[in-house]
């Protein structure tokens, strides 16, 4: 079995520290997602059109359970 590693910019939330408030998928539509059933889906993988929506995203959480990982100046 090969495995691959996935780089660049990926998106993580902390569904212990999530209250499900919505404002990341107000902040970034396309990413996340409050499903009818009260759980937040979200993709994991960023494109560089996805990036500032995201980053916007985590600066709004109340609950700073958004993370961006992998960016350059990291």
């Amino acid at each position: 079995m090969k495995l691959t590693l996935r780089a660049g910019p990926r998106v993580s939330v902390d569904n212990d520290r999530c209250e499900l408030y919505g404002i990341c998928q107000y902040e970034a539509p396309d990413i996340f997602q409050l499903g009818r059933d009260g759980r937040l889906r979200f993709r994991r993988q960023l494109t560089e059109a996805d990036i500032e929506p995201v980053i916007a995203a985590a600066r709004c959480c109340p609950m700073q359970a958004v993370r961006v990982k992998g960016l350059a100046d990291e």
